[in-house]
């Protein structure tokens, strides 16, 4: 069971439905962060702007079903899952309303498994990526790996996981996912409350599946970036011009890139997320017009 967090605009609209697919050891709620007025929510930016929304607990996390064995949950498993979803949503609609266009909005890992859905099953009009490009520099993947250990022993998860399969980040690591001079550290503090889990499967993923992935996507996409992306632009900050240069040969059926500048990782739960939110909504409205 895959569970999922329907928001909707005041009245329907023919917009195109975003399902929200989370990154590794983060659930929906990355998408509509609780507390703080919701000065960190992307649905609500984007439901006040008349686009449904559909944020999802990948498979293995939060609300959704959690198989007895992690290494079950991994990158393929997880966009099988996707793929019923999307399915679900075309043939049955969602509270009394229908989609024609649907765009998978991801974050991190949830971005590679939005790429991988598109790819092998071609039944989306569109991805928004943020927080990845094609995949992580060594030394992101370093950082990722470094600061994880067995949900099993963490406080958060004492007593209700047991598979060792399962991981979770080490207490007080957080803040490698945010730039720490564009984040409230109330924001940090929330997030380390709020963590979620991720597959040892899931942290093995790079090779073969990303090999020439993003070539096979098929439908536009908008990358969007933190310029100071530990995961993706490690060692060096990420620049506009030079993402652009790479897009072409990388997402032949059509890349547009945006770095939000002076940001981390986690593009939405910076102080300057509504850079990273403006840039979607445009490249939404540009490729999606309502009639």
């Amino acid at each position: 069971m895959i569970f999922g967090r329907y928001c909707r605009s005041a009245r329907p609209t023919s917009k195109a439905l975003q399902i929200l697919v989370p990154g590794i050891t983060y659930t929906h709620s990355y998408f509509d962060f609780p507390g703080f007025e919701g000065r960190y929510s992307y649905t609500r930016f984007m439901n006040d702007r008349g686009y449904d929304t559909l944020a999802i607990d990948r498979l293995g996390m939060g609300r959704s079903t959690r198989p007895p064995g992690g290494v079950l949950v991994n990158a393929f498993s997880n966009a099988d899952a996707l793929r019923q979803v999307v399915g679900a949503v075309r043939s049955n609609g969602l509270e009394g309303r229908s989609y024609d266009r649907i765009v998978l909005t991801g974050h991190s890992y949830g971005t590679f498994v939005s790429d991988l859905t598109a790819a092998t099953y071609h039944d989306v009009d569109g991805v928004i990526g943020t927080g990845w490009f094609q995949q992580p520099t060594a030394l992101g993947v370093a950082g990722i790996v470094a600061i994880l250990w067995p949900a099993a022993i963490d406080a958060r998860f004492f007593g209700t996981i047991a598979d060792p399969t399962y991981v979770t980040t080490r207490p007080g690591t957080r803040g490698f996912f945010y730039r720490r001079a564009d984040t409230d550290p109330a924001v940090i503090a929330a997030d380390e409350a709020t963590k979620d889990t991720a597959s040892l499967s899931e942290t093995t993923y790079l090779l073969p599946e990303a090999a020439g992935l993003t070539t096979r996507i098929g439908v536009p996409t908008l990358r969007v970036i933190g310029q100071y992306d530990n995961v993706i632009c490690n060692p060096l900050p990420c620049t506009r011009n030079g993402l652009a240069r790479l897009a072409p040969a990388l997402f032949p059926a059509g890349a547009e890139v945006h770095v939000q500048p002076g940001a981390g990782h986690d593009v939405a739960l910076e102080l300057n997320n509504v850079d990273g939110f403006r840039a979607e909504l445009a490249w939404l409205e540009s490729r999606f017009p309502t009639g």
